[in-house]
Formats: C-alpha cells, structure tokens, sequence
C-alpha cells in the first residue's frame, strides 16, 4: 500500500471522476485506474463502482475512505510538525475536535485570531473521543473542543458554545401539535444512534438521566449523522441531533426542551492539558479564546452558537 494510491482514491471520492482526479493529481487517467486496481487487490473488495457516466464508492469505499483520510491526514501532520520543529519560525496550532463539533461556529470565532497572528498555520483533527484525549495527553494537539459532559476528569476547560438538540422523526411521522417537543413526550420510536467515539450517545444518555427521563436505544449503528437522517426517513427508528449536523431532515426536525420548558442541548467547551507551558502563539491563542470568543459566539443569530 502506498500513501500515492491512498490519495488517489481521496481525489477520486472527492471528484467522483477519474479524469478529473487525474488532472488534480497530475497523472494520467490510465495510471489512477491501475493504481485503484492494485489496492483494491490487496484490499480484497471494490472501492469504486464505475460506469461510462458516474463514478461512487461502493459501501466498503465508504466505509474505508475516513481511515484512509487519517492515514493522510497524519503524514501532512507530521510534515508540519517537523517544519515547526526544524524551522521555529513556522507556528502552528493544532486543534482537535469531535465530529459533532460545528465547524462553521469554530471557524467564524478563529478568524479574529488568524487576521491578527498571519504567521500561524492552524491545523485541524477531527477524531473519536478516546483519540483525541490520547493526542491531548502526548501533546500532538494544543487544544481540542468536545462536548462539556464528555471531558475527561483533571482538563483545564473553558465553555465555548451550545447547539440545540432536535427530534428527527421516524418515517417523517407527524408529532401531536407544533413547535418544541418535550424529552419526556417523544413517541416511542428507538432512537438510533452512532457506533460511539464522538460524544452523540452518551451525551443523550446523561442528558435525558438527568431530567429522570429515558429513551430506547436502536439496536444497530449508523456510521454517521447523514446515516440516522436517512435510516429516520424510512422509518428505521427516530434520531436526535445538534443542530449543526442537520441536513436533510432540517424541515421536519423539532427543537427539543427539557420538561421544564428549557432548551435541550449539547454545550461545547474548549479543552487543554492542565500546567502546560505554552508557546507565545498558543498563550495568545488561549487569551483569545477567554477574552474574545464569548462575545463573538453572544454575537451570533438568536439560538445559534450561545
């Protein structure tokens, strides 16, 4: 297997032609096609389904692609890590995230900080809980987000955000009048939730002890947030999501509240090693974060990021 093929296949997904990823990678149409050949070979399945007009991953491809996308996401990792190292004068903040964090919000409240320091390249891992407090703990990221009941128990943390929870209906099923839609009224519909690692599942879990409520978990597991929005339209089960992983289901979704009335939601905090000494770059990062992101995210659309 080598890292050429690897990003081969990405440029194929991403362009979802061969000719196209040809010219992104600078090689030929005929050298892309034998290099899929062979790994799928040493693979042992199709990535590709390929017809004379389109080109889709088949199931195992897309189930193969984000480990593929960690394996090059690593090696431009490492890259920038021995630029730092090697050449002090490149900065670079590296900033871990669960993929149920919302990028949008993130992004918007970093620009302050990119106008205001251009010489810092600021890198971004998304992975599963459990590998991200591995990377906190051996330093490989600055800081990280994850939601504020998944932090692990000696991080410092700072709150940064709330994103309101919604009720994804089974089989696009109608909920008795409008509006919000309490935790302790939801139909008994199991929810479907992923396969654990992001913060989804056990976030649910303490959010509905909290309020003495319970909810049925589906038995299976959807691989993402897009999956639980389709298994929810053919009926498989119902699904809870943040706002920010909303897509197709958006128009029939309802707003979640606790029984009091309240906003259920997921709350995200900013998360780092305690003691840590930090670069200037990162201490500026960490002023940044306490001093100005709260009023950036106060900032923000009515019950969006607050």
């Amino acid at each position: 297997m080598k890292l050429r093929q690897l990003e081969f296949v990405r440029e194929i997904a991403r362009a979802k032609s061969f000719s196209h990823a040809a010219d992104i990678c600078n090689a030929t149409q005929p050298t892309l096609s034998n290099a899929v050949v062979q790994l799928e070979e040493e693979l042992g399945a199709k990535i590709f389904d390929r017809t004379t007009r389109t080109v889709d991953l088949t199931p195992f491809g897309a189930y193969l692609l984000p480990y593929l996308g960690a394996i090059l996401d690593a090696r431009d990792e490492m890259g920038k890590a021995c630029e730092a190292y090697l050449h002090p004068a490149h900065k670079i903040l590296r900033v871990g995230l669960s993929p149920l964090v919302d990028m949008k919000v993130l992004n918007e409240t970093l620009q302050p900080y990119r106008a205001e320091h251009p010489d810092v390249t600021i890198y971004f891992k998304e992975c599963l809980l459990d590998d991200l407090a591995g990377r906190l703990s051996n330093g490989s990221v600055d800081i990280a987000v994850v939601p504020r009941d998944m932090i692990a128990p000696g991080w410092t943390h700072l709150r940064f955000y709330r994103d309101p929870l919604f009720y994804i209906p089974s089989d696009g099923g109608e909920l008795p009048g409008e509006g919000a839609v309490s935790i302790a009224m939801l139909p008994q519909s199991p929810v479907i939730l992923t396969g654990g690692g992001c913060g989804l599942n056990r976030s649910l879990e303490l959010l509905f002890a909290q309020h003495a409520e319970t909810f049925t978990p589906y038995p299976g597991a959807a691989i993402s947030y897009p999956v639980i929005e389709q298994w929810a339209d053919i009926g498989i089960g119902a699904g809870i999501l943040p706002s920010a992983k909303l897509t197709t289901s958006a128009a029939r979704a309802r707003r979640l509240t606790t029984p009091d009335g309240a906003e259920a939601a997921f709350e995200y905090h900013w998360v780092w090693k305690p003691d840590l000494a930090l670069p200037p770059h990162v201490g500026a990062f960490h002023a940044h974060i306490r001093n100005r992101v709260p009023a950036l995210i106060q900032g923000r659309a009515p019950g969006i990021g607050r």
